[in-house]
Protein backbone atom coordinates (compact mmCIF):
# COMPACT_ATOMS: atom_id res chain seq x y z
CA UNK A 1 0.00 0.00 0.00
CA UNK A 2 1.40 3.19 -1.33
CA UNK A 3 0.44 6.54 1.39
CA UNK A 4 1.14 9.62 0.68
CA UNK A 5 0.42 13.02 2.33
CA UNK A 6 0.38 16.82 1.28
CA UNK A 7 -0.27 19.24 4.52
CA UNK A 8 -0.81 22.58 5.19
CA UNK A 9 -2.55 22.79 2.02
CA UNK A 10 -4.86 26.03 1.81
CA UNK A 11 -8.48 24.98 0.17
CA UNK A 12 -10.81 27.72 0.13
CA UNK A 13 -9.58 29.56 3.48
CA UNK A 14 -8.40 26.61 5.61
CA UNK A 15 -5.40 24.41 5.37
CA UNK A 16 -6.04 20.58 5.46
CA UNK A 17 -3.81 17.86 4.92
CA UNK A 18 -4.46 15.25 2.29
CA UNK A 19 -3.99 12.03 2.28
CA UNK A 20 -3.69 10.33 -0.46
CA UNK A 21 -3.24 5.70 -0.87
CA UNK A 22 -2.99 4.23 -3.70
CA UNK A 23 -3.36 7.34 -5.72
CA UNK A 24 -6.61 8.12 -4.51
CA UNK A 25 -7.59 10.60 -1.96
CA UNK A 26 -8.21 8.74 1.40
CA UNK A 27 -8.68 11.21 4.22
CA UNK A 28 -9.03 14.87 4.30
CA UNK A 29 -8.16 16.51 7.70
CA UNK A 30 -8.26 20.32 8.63
CA UNK A 31 -5.45 21.87 10.78
CA UNK A 32 -1.59 21.86 10.32
CA UNK A 33 0.44 18.83 10.07
CA UNK A 34 4.15 18.26 9.58
CA UNK A 35 5.52 16.11 7.29
CA UNK A 36 4.64 14.77 3.32
CA UNK A 37 5.27 17.50 1.03
CA UNK A 38 4.45 20.81 2.56
CA UNK A 39 2.34 23.19 0.87
CA UNK A 40 3.08 25.77 3.56
CA UNK A 41 -0.28 27.65 3.06
CA UNK A 42 -0.37 27.81 -0.49
CA UNK A 43 -3.79 27.00 -2.52
CA UNK A 44 -4.02 23.72 -3.82
CA UNK A 45 -6.44 22.59 -6.78
CA UNK A 46 -7.23 19.76 -8.39
CA UNK A 47 -5.29 18.67 -11.49
CA UNK A 48 -6.40 20.41 -14.68
CA UNK A 49 -8.67 18.31 -17.09
CA UNK A 50 -8.54 18.60 -20.93
CA UNK A 51 -10.43 17.47 -23.25
CA UNK A 52 -9.71 19.23 -26.10
CA UNK A 53 -5.74 19.16 -26.85
CA UNK A 54 -4.18 18.28 -29.97
CA UNK A 55 -0.65 18.44 -29.47
CA UNK A 56 2.29 20.60 -28.08
CA UNK A 57 6.60 20.32 -28.20
CA UNK A 58 6.85 20.02 -32.14
CA UNK A 59 4.19 16.65 -31.49
CA UNK A 60 0.64 16.01 -32.56
CA UNK A 61 -1.82 12.93 -31.17
CA UNK A 62 -1.39 11.55 -34.87
CA UNK A 63 1.63 10.72 -34.09
CA UNK A 64 1.11 7.95 -31.91
CA UNK A 65 3.86 9.00 -29.47
CA UNK A 66 2.51 10.06 -26.27
CA UNK A 67 4.97 9.35 -23.68
CA UNK A 68 6.70 13.42 -24.20
CA UNK A 69 3.33 14.99 -24.42
CA UNK A 70 2.30 13.49 -21.11
CA UNK A 71 5.31 15.04 -19.47
CA UNK A 72 5.10 18.14 -21.09
CA UNK A 73 1.44 18.49 -20.10
CA UNK A 74 1.80 17.19 -16.45
CA UNK A 75 4.84 19.90 -15.99
CA UNK A 76 2.40 22.39 -17.09
CA UNK A 77 0.12 21.76 -15.01
CA UNK A 78 -2.67 19.64 -17.11
CA UNK A 79 -3.08 15.64 -15.05
CA UNK A 80 -5.63 14.15 -17.45
CA UNK A 81 -6.12 14.41 -21.42
CA UNK A 82 -7.73 13.74 -24.60
CA UNK A 83 -5.25 13.29 -27.07
CA UNK A 84 -7.57 14.74 -30.27
CA UNK A 85 -6.86 13.88 -33.52
CA UNK A 86 -7.33 16.47 -36.35
CA UNK A 87 -9.44 14.97 -39.89
CA UNK A 88 -7.56 12.19 -41.02
CA UNK A 89 -8.21 8.68 -42.87
CA UNK A 90 -9.79 5.46 -41.16
CA UNK A 91 -6.10 3.58 -41.31
CA UNK A 92 -4.24 6.15 -40.01
CA UNK A 93 -7.20 6.73 -36.60
CA UNK A 94 -7.17 3.51 -36.23
CA UNK A 95 -3.55 2.72 -35.63
CA UNK A 96 -2.90 5.89 -32.96
CA UNK A 97 -6.20 4.83 -31.13
CA UNK A 98 -4.69 1.42 -30.67
CA UNK A 99 -0.88 3.03 -29.51
CA UNK A 100 0.05 2.94 -26.09
CA UNK A 101 -0.92 5.41 -23.68
CA UNK A 102 -0.26 4.36 -20.18
CA UNK A 103 3.18 7.14 -19.53
CA UNK A 104 4.11 8.80 -16.62
CA UNK A 105 3.16 12.12 -16.87
CA UNK A 106 -0.34 13.36 -17.56
CA UNK A 107 -2.65 10.17 -18.19
CA UNK A 108 -4.98 9.76 -21.59
CA UNK A 109 -8.35 8.99 -20.31
CA UNK A 110 -9.08 8.32 -23.91
CA UNK A 111 -9.12 9.91 -27.23
CA UNK A 112 -10.92 12.62 -28.67
CA UNK A 113 -11.60 12.16 -32.43
CA UNK A 114 -12.52 16.05 -33.88
CA UNK A 115 -13.34 14.56 -37.09
CA UNK A 116 -13.75 13.54 -39.66
CA UNK A 117 -17.25 13.06 -39.54
CA UNK A 118 -17.78 17.26 -39.61
CA UNK A 119 -19.03 20.11 -42.30
CA UNK A 120 -16.51 20.99 -45.16
CA UNK A 121 -18.05 24.53 -44.77
CA UNK A 122 -16.96 24.65 -40.80
CA UNK A 123 -13.62 22.55 -41.63
CA UNK A 124 -11.65 24.82 -39.96
CA UNK A 125 -7.91 23.70 -40.38
CA UNK A 126 -8.50 19.65 -40.70
CA UNK A 127 -8.33 18.35 -44.28
CA UNK A 128 -11.24 18.31 -46.28
CA UNK A 129 -10.08 15.54 -48.18
CA UNK A 130 -10.96 13.09 -45.78
CA UNK A 131 -14.37 14.56 -44.64
CA UNK A 132 -17.50 12.23 -44.53
CA UNK A 133 -20.56 11.06 -43.17
CA UNK A 134 -20.71 9.32 -40.05
CA UNK A 135 -20.36 5.88 -40.25
CA UNK A 136 -21.23 3.73 -37.58
CA UNK A 137 -18.96 0.43 -38.84
CA UNK A 138 -15.62 2.88 -39.31
CA UNK A 139 -15.77 3.66 -35.79
CA UNK A 140 -15.93 0.27 -34.43
CA UNK A 141 -12.26 0.05 -35.88
CA UNK A 142 -11.17 2.55 -33.55
CA UNK A 143 -10.09 1.83 -29.96
CA UNK A 144 -10.56 3.90 -26.51
CA UNK A 145 -12.17 7.07 -28.07
CA UNK A 146 -13.53 8.56 -24.92
CA UNK A 147 -15.30 11.55 -26.98
CA UNK A 148 -15.85 12.63 -30.91
CA UNK A 149 -17.13 15.95 -32.53
CA UNK A 150 -19.72 15.46 -35.25
CA UNK A 151 -22.00 17.44 -37.48
CA UNK A 152 -25.16 16.76 -36.78
CA UNK A 153 -26.55 17.80 -40.38
CA UNK A 154 -25.14 14.88 -42.13
CA UNK A 155 -27.47 12.19 -42.95
CA UNK A 156 -27.62 9.51 -40.54
CA UNK A 157 -26.17 10.95 -38.05
CA UNK A 158 -28.45 10.83 -35.60
CA UNK A 159 -28.54 7.34 -36.16
CA UNK A 160 -24.81 7.52 -35.00
CA UNK A 161 -25.35 9.62 -32.17
CA UNK A 162 -27.71 7.68 -30.46
CA UNK A 163 -25.91 4.55 -31.03
CA UNK A 164 -22.31 6.01 -30.04
CA UNK A 165 -23.69 7.57 -26.88
CA UNK A 166 -25.38 4.18 -25.84
CA UNK A 167 -21.59 2.30 -26.56
CA UNK A 168 -20.19 5.05 -23.82
CA UNK A 169 -18.83 8.10 -26.16
CA UNK A 170 -18.95 11.69 -25.67
CA UNK A 171 -20.84 13.23 -28.45
CA UNK A 172 -19.69 16.71 -29.02
CA UNK A 173 -21.15 18.67 -31.59
CA UNK A 174 -18.95 21.15 -33.37
CA UNK A 175 -17.33 22.12 -37.08
CA UNK A 176 -20.88 21.99 -38.04
CA UNK A 177 -23.28 24.10 -40.06
CA UNK A 178 -25.93 22.72 -38.19
CA UNK A 179 -29.26 25.19 -37.14
CA UNK A 180 -31.37 25.49 -34.52
CA UNK A 181 -33.54 22.27 -34.43
CA UNK A 182 -31.01 19.78 -35.90
CA UNK A 183 -28.85 20.83 -32.83
CA UNK A 184 -31.72 20.14 -30.39
CA UNK A 185 -32.56 17.18 -32.51
CA UNK A 186 -29.06 16.04 -31.81
CA UNK A 187 -29.16 16.68 -28.45
CA UNK A 188 -32.65 14.84 -27.76
CA UNK A 189 -30.46 11.67 -29.22
CA UNK A 190 -27.75 12.09 -26.64
CA UNK A 191 -25.47 14.75 -27.69
CA UNK A 192 -23.60 16.52 -24.88
CA UNK A 193 -21.19 19.08 -25.57
CA UNK A 194 -20.56 21.76 -28.23
CA UNK A 195 -16.99 22.02 -29.71
CA UNK A 196 -15.21 24.85 -28.83
CA UNK A 197 -17.91 27.16 -28.98
CA UNK A 198 -18.44 30.12 -30.82
CA UNK A 199 -15.44 28.72 -33.37
CA UNK A 200 -16.46 26.70 -36.41
CA UNK A 201 -19.82 26.78 -36.03
CA UNK A 202 -23.22 28.88 -36.76
CA UNK A 203 -23.13 31.95 -34.83
CA UNK A 204 -25.90 33.03 -32.14
CA UNK A 205 -28.71 35.32 -34.10
CA UNK A 206 -31.76 36.51 -32.49
CA UNK A 207 -34.36 34.67 -35.35
CA UNK A 208 -31.45 31.84 -35.77
CA UNK A 209 -29.76 30.95 -32.26
CA UNK A 210 -28.14 27.98 -33.85
CA UNK A 211 -26.28 25.62 -31.86
CA UNK A 212 -25.43 27.88 -29.05
CA UNK A 213 -28.88 28.54 -28.58
CA UNK A 214 -29.91 24.93 -28.20
CA UNK A 215 -26.75 24.12 -26.32
CA UNK A 216 -27.96 26.95 -23.96
CA UNK A 217 -31.44 25.85 -23.92
CA UNK A 218 -31.07 22.33 -23.33
CA UNK A 219 -28.36 22.94 -20.91
CA UNK A 220 -25.94 20.59 -21.84
CA UNK A 221 -21.82 21.34 -21.58
CA UNK A 222 -20.10 23.74 -24.09
CA UNK A 223 -16.06 23.66 -24.60
CA UNK A 224 -14.67 26.74 -25.03
CA UNK A 225 -11.30 28.33 -25.70
CA UNK A 226 -10.13 31.03 -23.20
CA UNK A 227 -6.44 31.91 -24.77
CA UNK A 228 -6.99 35.48 -24.97
CA UNK A 229 -6.82 35.07 -28.98
CA UNK A 230 -9.86 32.90 -30.32
CA UNK A 231 -12.19 34.33 -28.16
CA UNK A 232 -13.17 38.13 -27.00
CA UNK A 233 -13.28 38.25 -23.18
CA UNK A 234 -16.85 39.79 -23.52
CA UNK A 235 -17.80 36.84 -25.45
CA UNK A 236 -16.49 34.41 -22.62
CA UNK A 237 -17.91 36.67 -20.18
CA UNK A 238 -21.10 36.14 -22.07
CA UNK A 239 -20.63 32.17 -22.36
CA UNK A 240 -20.32 31.99 -18.76
CA UNK A 241 -23.61 33.14 -17.86
CA UNK A 242 -24.93 31.26 -21.07
CA UNK A 243 -23.90 28.05 -18.95
CA UNK A 244 -22.32 28.51 -15.79
CA UNK A 245 -19.78 27.31 -14.61
CA UNK A 246 -20.86 23.55 -13.75
CA UNK A 247 -21.33 23.72 -17.93
CA UNK A 248 -18.72 25.66 -19.54
CA UNK A 249 -15.18 23.65 -20.04
CA UNK A 250 -12.28 25.33 -20.75
CA UNK A 251 -9.98 23.93 -23.14
CA UNK A 252 -6.13 24.59 -24.29
CA UNK A 253 -7.35 23.41 -28.13
CA UNK A 254 -3.04 23.22 -28.16
CA UNK A 255 -1.40 21.94 -31.44
CA UNK A 256 2.06 20.62 -32.36
CA UNK A 257 4.01 23.99 -31.54
CA UNK A 258 2.67 24.63 -28.62
CA UNK A 259 5.39 25.26 -26.44
CA UNK A 260 7.56 26.22 -29.47
CA UNK A 261 9.25 29.78 -29.82
CA UNK A 262 7.24 32.67 -31.74
CA UNK A 263 7.92 32.27 -35.67
CA UNK A 264 8.14 28.36 -35.69
CA UNK A 265 6.52 26.92 -38.63
CA UNK A 266 5.00 23.17 -38.37
CA UNK A 267 2.59 21.79 -39.47
CA UNK A 268 -1.05 20.34 -37.96
CA UNK A 269 -3.31 17.77 -39.75
CA UNK A 270 -0.88 17.52 -43.10
CA UNK A 271 -1.24 21.89 -42.94
CA UNK A 272 1.55 24.22 -42.49
CA UNK A 273 1.12 26.35 -39.35
CA UNK A 274 3.00 29.04 -37.73
CA UNK A 275 3.36 30.24 -34.04
CA UNK A 276 2.52 34.58 -34.23
CA UNK A 277 1.82 36.32 -31.40
CA UNK A 278 1.19 33.69 -28.89
CA UNK A 279 -1.59 31.62 -31.17
CA UNK A 280 -1.17 29.51 -34.34
CA UNK A 281 -2.16 30.42 -37.43
CA UNK A 282 -2.16 28.96 -40.74
CA UNK A 283 1.19 29.59 -42.81
CA UNK A 284 0.37 32.85 -44.60
CA UNK A 285 -2.76 33.43 -43.30
CA UNK A 286 -5.30 34.93 -40.83
CA UNK A 287 -7.09 32.15 -39.81
CA UNK A 288 -6.54 30.64 -36.65
CA UNK A 289 -5.22 26.76 -36.81
CA UNK A 290 -5.55 25.78 -33.50
CA UNK A 291 -3.86 27.32 -29.98
CA UNK A 292 -0.38 27.60 -28.48
CA UNK A 293 -1.57 27.57 -25.07
CA UNK A 294 -1.65 25.39 -22.36
CA UNK A 295 -5.08 24.83 -19.99
CA UNK A 296 -2.83 26.23 -17.04
CA UNK A 297 -2.17 29.77 -19.00
CA UNK A 298 -6.18 29.39 -20.25
CA UNK A 299 -6.89 29.70 -16.00
CA UNK A 300 -4.72 32.78 -15.55
CA UNK A 301 -6.20 34.13 -18.98
CA UNK A 302 -9.74 33.49 -17.24
CA UNK A 303 -8.50 34.85 -14.27
CA UNK A 304 -7.11 38.32 -16.29
CA UNK A 305 -11.06 38.66 -17.47
CA UNK A 306 -12.51 39.05 -14.52
CA UNK A 307 -13.72 35.22 -13.47
CA UNK A 308 -13.09 34.38 -9.98
CA UNK A 309 -9.96 32.43 -9.19
CA UNK A 310 -12.48 29.50 -7.75
CA UNK A 311 -14.46 29.67 -10.89
CA UNK A 312 -11.88 29.58 -13.42
CA UNK A 313 -10.49 26.33 -11.86
CA UNK A 314 -13.72 24.45 -12.10
CA UNK A 315 -14.27 25.22 -15.50
CA UNK A 316 -10.73 23.70 -15.92
CA UNK A 317 -11.25 20.73 -13.28
CA UNK A 318 -14.48 19.35 -11.94
CA UNK A 319 -16.32 20.58 -15.10
CA UNK A 320 -14.71 18.45 -17.72
CA UNK A 321 -14.31 15.42 -15.11
CA UNK A 322 -18.04 15.29 -15.01
CA UNK A 323 -18.10 15.46 -18.55
CA UNK A 324 -16.09 12.51 -18.57
CA UNK A 325 -17.26 10.80 -16.10
CA UNK A 326 -14.30 10.67 -14.22
CA UNK A 327 -14.16 10.61 -10.21
CA UNK A 328 -10.71 13.51 -10.98
CA UNK A 329 -11.51 17.46 -10.30
CA UNK A 330 -11.98 17.46 -7.16
CA UNK A 331 -10.33 17.42 -3.74
CA UNK A 332 -12.79 14.87 -1.89
CA UNK A 333 -12.33 11.74 -0.37
CA UNK A 334 -12.57 8.87 -3.27
CA UNK A 335 -11.31 11.17 -5.89
CA UNK A 336 -8.24 10.52 -7.42
CA UNK A 337 -5.39 11.84 -6.12
CA UNK A 338 -4.43 14.81 -8.81
CA UNK A 339 -3.19 18.45 -7.18
CA UNK A 340 -1.32 21.59 -8.13
CA UNK A 341 0.38 23.67 -5.38
CA UNK A 342 -0.06 27.68 -6.64
CA UNK A 343 1.91 29.88 -6.02
CA UNK A 344 2.37 33.64 -5.35
CA UNK A 345 0.94 35.02 -8.76
CA UNK A 346 -0.48 32.20 -9.90
CA UNK A 347 2.87 30.40 -10.19
CA UNK A 348 2.21 26.69 -10.68
CA UNK A 349 4.94 24.75 -7.89
CA UNK A 350 4.32 21.46 -7.78
CA UNK A 351 2.44 18.87 -9.52
CA UNK A 352 1.46 15.41 -7.75
CA UNK A 353 -0.16 12.98 -10.26
CA UNK A 354 -2.00 9.31 -8.77
CA UNK A 355 -0.13 10.77 -5.78
CA UNK A 356 3.29 11.04 -6.79
CA UNK A 357 5.48 14.64 -6.87
CA UNK A 358 6.08 15.05 -10.65
CA UNK A 359 7.03 18.36 -10.61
Amino acid sequence: MEKSLVTNARIGEKLYTIEMTNGVISDLREGRESGGIDAAGRRVIPGLVDVHAHGCIGMDALDGDFEPMCDFLGKNGTTTWLPTTMTMDADTLEAVTHKKTDFPGTRIAGFHLEGPYISPKYKGAQNEDYIKAPDIDEFHRFKNVKMITVAPEWEGAMDFIRQATDEGTVISIGHSDTDYDTAVRAIDAGAKCLTQTFNAMQPIHHRKPGPIGAASEKHIWAQIICDGIHIHRATILMALKLFGPDRLTLISDAIRPAGLPEGTVSESGGIPVVVRDGAVYLKDSDTLGGSGSTLWRCVKCAVGMGIDFDTAVQMATETPAKLLGLKRGQIKVGYDADLLIIGEDMTLDEVIINGRRFK
